[in-house]
Order: C-alpha cells, then structure tokens, then sequence
C-alpha cells in the first residue's frame, strides 16, 4: 500500500489561483513497477509530494520493499528503510481445538409429505439431539440436552456446501451420499423404514465428525445448523419450504457452483496446475505432486480391497447355499440310506460351518475396512482443498493485475490532470488504485490462510491415517488368522470323521458313535488349539 500526499498551493499562470480545497490535498494509494512517482507540476517551486513508493510485486515476495521518494522542483531524494516484520493474522492449531458441543444423535425418523400441489414427494424427517461437553453429576455415562431440532436431508446437502465456503482450505469430512435406490423409492412412494434408520446412522457419523473438526467445529454454519429451532429454510433461502425462493437462489448460485466445485473435482491433482494458477510456495508445490500420486493410488487400491471383502462374503453365501441343498438332499433322498448319507451329511455339516466363519470374517473385514473407505472417500474433498487454494491464487493474481492498471493509470495521468487543474478527477484515481490496492491486498492475505490451513489440514489428516491404517491392518492380519486356523480345525474335522465313517462302515461296528456328526466336534477341539498355537 502507498501513501500518497500532494500540496499545491501555487499558481499556474498570472491571476490563476490553484489551491484547490485551501489545501488541494490528495490521499491515494498508487503501485508502480520499476518505477517512481513524479511530481505532476515539478515547474512550480512551492509544488511537492510525498510518496510512499514499493519497487517490484505487490505479492510480498523477497523483493518486497519499499521506499520513501521526496519529488520536488530542485530533485529526488530516496530512502529505503526496511519494511517491519508483521505477524500472521491467522494461526491454524488443531492440538488447542475443544469441541463447542456434545455428542450428536441422529434419531426418530419421520416420513412427511409436504402439502401443496408443488410439493415434492415425501421425505424422511430427523431428530438431531445434541447434548452438552459436561457430564451430570452422579452419571458419568450422560449429558444433558442443550438442543433438539428436526433437520432432513436437503438440510444436511446445505450444510456441506455452506460451510465449505466458510472454511476454505480445509479438509471437511464426507457427507454421506444418496443411495442408489432413493429414486425408486420415490418413485413408488415406499419408502422403507430400514433406509431411514441407515441414513440416520450415517447423517450421526457425519455430524460428530463436523463438531470435531477443528474449523467446521466452530463455525457459524453449524451452530445455527445444531440449535436453530424453525426451519432452517428461514436462514438458509436453498433450503426454504417455498419452491420459488429455492428456485431464485439456485438460480443465483449455479454459476458459481459449476465454476468452482466441478471443475475442482475433475482437475488432476498435479504440481503443473498449481504452478498455472500461480503457486509459489515450495512447500505447498511438494505437497501437491506428493499428494497428487498418493490420493492417485488411494484410488486404485481402496476400491480393491472393498471388492475382496465382498469376494469373501459372495464366498459365504454360496458355501451356505451349498450346505443347505446338501443338507435337504440327505434329508430328503438318503433319509434310510445311512451307508450313502453318512459322507454327504459330514460335507453338508462341514460346508455350514465354513460357511458362517467365512460370513463372520467378511463382517469383520468390512467394519477394519471402513477406515480405507473413509479416505478413499476423503480423496475428494482434498482435492477441493487444493481447489480452494488455486481460486484464491486466481484472485490474487487478477487482484494484483487490478491494482497494477489502475496505479499505471493514476501515474500516467496525474501529471496532466494537475496541469489542468482537474483535482476532483485524479482524486476518484487515486481512490479507485487505493481500493483496488486493498483489494489486493485481502486477497494475498486470503491465499496465505488458505495455503497454512492447507498444509495443517494435510498434517492433520496424514497423523489419522497413519495410526487408523495400522490398527486396521493389524486387526485385518488378527482376523485373517484366527479364520484361517478355524476353517482348517473344521475340514480337518471333516477329513477325520470321513476316515472314521469309512471304518465304521467296513467293520459294521458303532464305536465312534451314533452319528457322523459327532465325530466331527470329537476332532475339531484338540485341532483348533493346535492351529492357533503354530
């Protein structure tokens, strides 16, 4: 920023008096490049200005300085006192971060259908209760409730949105997405109450994960979200009851949308396009090429490690299918055969067996998943952090050019509006440089917070990950090798009791008892233990 201070109190020419205003005093804020400050009258011995003059970028950079020129008729004279350190304004601290609210709970879902011949088709309807940091008394186990408020999910849709734009830079945690089969159910208005009390669990997740966000957890838009008891289509017009004021601020804001968030989400995360946007940070530039080949892996190896686990329970599912056909056909064609239904009996027990070990493993491979899943679904809304920090360079850059046009305006015509005597004119350019140069200015301080929230929001999420990561895998390798042994003690279980029926069968003797069965759990005791231990 530039002070810019003029004083004429001179004539220019005989019975001309310029003293504009008694004083003729200027205030403006200038920007030259390369350059200085003139005096628009240097002819006139009582003209003189004083101008506080920046040589190179308004960026702020390693050439950022600036200087003092004193411009009158007899000479310049410069001084270049170096510019003071400023602390940062704004200091991103997730370790000092404490929770404004309690646990969220998500419940009582309602179907309603709205009334009107414009009305939609029904929807569900949720409790969202949230309670205090502070325990009571005596209950260690509870808190008391500070707000109840029924939100649906148009709702929860804004609430992302909203404070997506009240929290640039950051990572925020995904919102659960609608399902696929939500048009239907629409469609048929059958909506079923087994949907709802999912979504509810989801939308639950979601909002604890918000709270505990250290930006989304103390901003604005989820307090008023959280304990506003109307409507919130009364804040929020994109989410109001009337269709018509929906229809005006959608239409207002689909610019913006598609300019931002779509173009954000399919650019590649890549060092190139942060050096086009005009990136200069070192380490936001590192970050980006080595976040841009993690999340491009993330998206390669989640997806497979979410079709194994299905892979197991299809798996399963067809084991049981098997046992239970089997075990129809023993009971059904064999029912008198004992020489022939012994085999298929051990087989149809064995495949069950399996069958439900190998169920129970998928289910707990799925729940040590959900971690991988979560930052498969995280890829997106980091790469809209990064987009965030690419508009903000955008606007810094075209603020910069901005406010270059108007100083190289003001500069280029100062001289000649003073000679005219036209102060009124050089003082709305002085005026539009100084706003533009704010301007500017905003939007520089504006792109460093988001550049620190970004890497702090990087570092934040890179710590989760590590430690989520390792617990999941360690519990998936847990998992895999209590399965494994299990299923080996049942089909060694199996291989015994088939040797055993063979001899009983040959010798026509009773001893290993009355059913094939019971050799089976005779074996598989001392078997399950010897696995374990090796």
């Amino acid at each position: 920023q530039y002070n810019y201070q003029g004083a004429q109190n001179g004539q220019n020419g005989p019975g001309m008096n310029m003293n504009h205003n008694n004083s003729a005093m200027m205030q403006s804020t200038t920007h030259v490049r390369n350059g200085f400050a003139t005096n628009a009258n240097a002819n006139h011995p009582s003209s003189m200005m004083q101008s506080n003059m920046q040589s190179g970028s308004i960026m702020g950079g390693p050439n950022f300085h600036s200087s003092m020129i004193q411009a009158n008729g007899n000479g310049i004279h410069a001084e270049a006192p170096p510019a003071p350190p400023q602390a940062p304004t704004f200091m991103y601290n997730p370790g000092n971060f404490e929770p404004l609210f309690g646990p969220v709970s998500v419940t009582d879902p309602i179907l309603v259908q709205s009334p009107g011949i414009l009305a939609g088709p029904p929807h569900w309807t949720y409790a969202v209760i949230i309670r205090d940091m502070k325990k009571i008394e005596g209950q260690e186990q509870f808190s008391a409730v500070v707000s109840s408020v029924r939100r649906r999910f148009r709702h929860f849709v804004a609430l992302e949105e909203r404070t997506r734009r009240d929290c640039r830079g950051a990572i925020l945690p995904p919102r659960p997405n609608k399902h696929s089969t939500r048009a239907i159910d629409e469609a048929t208005t059958r909506q079923s109450a087994q949907f709802a009390l999912q979504r509810a669990k989801e939308l639950e997740t979601y909002l604890n994960a918000l709270r505990l966000h250290p930006l989304a957890g103390k901003s604005q838009v989820l307090k008023l979200f959280l304990t506003l008891p109307d409507h919130l289509g009364v804040a929020w017009p994109e989410v109001s009851s009337s269709i018509f004021t929906r229809l005006t601020e959608a239409g207002a804001s689909t610019a913006v949308k598609v300019a931002e968030s779509t173009s954000a989400v399919i650019a590649e995360l890549n060092t190139e396009n942060q050096i086009m946007a005009g990136e200069d940070n070192a380490e936001l530039l590192a970050l980006t090429s080595a976040e841009g080949m993690r999340i491009s892996g993330v998206l390669q190896a989640v997806p497979k490690i979410e079709n194994a686990v299905v892979l197991v329970a299809d798996q399963a599912e067809r084991k049981n299918a098997i046992g239970m056909e089997m075990q129809k056909l023993v009971n059904n064609v064999f029912a008198h055969e004992k020489v022939f239904s012994g085999p298929f009996e051990i087989l149809a027990s064995g495949l069950l067996r399996c069958g439900r070990r190998t169920n129970r493993l998928a289910v707990e491979l799925g729940a040590a998943s959900e971690v991988f899943s979560l930052q498969h679904k995280l890829c997106k809304y980091e790469r809209l952090a990064f987009a965030d920090r690419r508009s903000a360079l955008v606007r810094r850059r075209d603020a910069k050019k901005e406010a270059d046009l108007k100083s190289q305006k003001l500069v280029m015509q100062q001289h000649q509006l003073q000679s005219m005597g036209k102060f009124s004119k050089l003082d709305s350019y002085g005026r539009e440089a100084a706003m533009a140069d704010e301007i500017a200015v905003d939007a520089i301080k504006e792109a460093d917070e988001i550049g620190h929230i970004l890497l702090g929001e990087v570092n934040r999420i890179s710590k989760e990950r590590r430690v989520d990561w390792g617990m999941s895998l360690r519990v998936m390798a847990a998992n895999l090798r209590e399965a494994h042994a299990e299923r080996v003690a049942i089909w060694e279980g199996c291989r015994n009791a088939l040797v055993q029926t063979d001899l009983r069968n040959n010798e026509d003797s009773g001893m290993y008892g009355s059913s094939p069965t019971e050799a089976i759990h005779h074996q598989e005791g001392s078997i399950v233990n010897n696995e374990i231990h090796h």
